[in-house]
């Protein structure tokens, strides 16, 4: 099961880290091969061309925006996976700080960045408003209470908060995947399938991170106890 669950996690932070990259690309060359591949997978799935252009409008009218959206939030769904490992934390627990602390303000960049775009400029009306409003006051509610229990030594605790705080983020990709296949078997509107994918996406990967938390809580509370051993014999 933890293997398989590394191999998901692994497959949707690539997902969203090439789409991040892709988004900052288009940006930067709004001409250029990127947008061309983008908007031929749009007509392939939605032939309204006006459709097309509004979504890209939103980016393309922010360019500043939308690059500090989406390169933060690159670098939370790179870094992020790197926090859970045992291995890092044992043998370069530096790194795992100050990674730490990089991940909180990509978090909250991306995450205000974010709000710009779904809540004062959505494509999708109030679904979309509800479900970034949502979800962006949320990792950023999660990441700070994450810091604020490691500065107070409580490891379970942080542990929990930064789960929260990743699902959130890999759960962009996991919208992507709900949207595809919403595509797929129904007749949705693109802006029904923007709600459904949005509100389904980050729900779903949510509950699989509050599973995980409650399934590995009592190993959690031993590895907390532990550190906070090493912790003391090393003052």
């Amino acid at each position: 099961m933890k293997r398989a669950l590394w191999i998901a996690i692994a497959i949707l932070s690539f997902l969203g880290v090439s789409s991040a990259i892709s988004r900052a690309i288009a940006v930067i060359d709004p001409d250029g091969a990127v947008v061309r591949t983008q908007r031929q997978f749009f007509r392939a799935i939605n032939d309204d061309e006006s459709v097309i252009r509004q979504f890209e409008a939103r980016f393309a009218a922010h360019p500043t925006l939308t690059l500090l959206h989406v390169l933060p939030g690159a670098l939370f769904l790179t870094l992020g996976p790197l926090q859970f490992s045992r291995r890092i934390r044992a043998r370069h627990l530096p790194f795992h700080r100050w990674s730490g602390r990089v991940l909180v303000v990509a978090a909250i960049v991306s995450a205000i960045a974010s709000l710009y775009f779904g809540v004062l400029h959505p494509f999708a009306g109030l679904g979309e408003v509800s479900s970034i409003a949502t979800f962006g006051a949320l990792i950023v509610f999660s990441v700070v209470r994450g810091f604020v229990a490691i500065r107070r030594g409580d490891v379970a605790r942080h542990r929990e908060w930064m789960i929260r705080a990743f699902a959130i983020g890999i759960g962009i990709s996991t919208i992507r995947v709900v949207g595809a296949i919403v595509q797929l078997v129904a007749r949705t509107t693109p802006a029904e399938t923007v709600t459904i994918s949005f509100w389904a996406g980050w729900t779903l990967t949510l509950a699989v991170a509050e599973t995980w938390i409650r399934l590995t809580s009592t190993s959690a509370r031993t590895y907390s106890s532990a550190a906070h051993d090493i912790g003391s014999a090393l003052r």
